[in-house]
């Protein structure tokens, strides 16, 4: 779902809508830590304040649901990732507390 929104995102906000326009979405998976997606589009202006209260906002999507994320880059060209690590689960990703 997140990296569907980040590829939205490029897709109608970044210079990627414009003809002959592109943009990269990437996965790494680290098998006993997390995965981390992220989207390389062609810049743009960034416009951080636009808020329109009648419209989705996917950046908010992927703020709640992964455990870290940011923005690389500049109007020539923007990364936006986001990693999420494996649940505590025995034998994967983090360490569980012994009791």
């Amino acid at each position: 779902m997140c990296a569907s929104e980040l590829a939205a995102n490029a897709a109608t906000h970044s210079r990627s809508r414009m003809p002959g326009g592109t943009f990269t979405v990437r996965a790494t998976v680290n098998r006993d830590l997390y995965v981390r997606i992220e989207v390389q589009d062609n810049g743009g202006p960034w416009n951080q304040g636009m808020i329109d209260p009648t419209r989705h906002h996917g950046l908010d999507i992927v703020r709640a649901l992964a455990d870290e994320w940011g923005i690389d880059g500049d109007h020539t060209t923007r990364t936006i990732w986001a990693r999420f690590d494996w649940s505590d689960q025995p034998g994967r990703g983090r360490p569980s507390p012994q009791a």
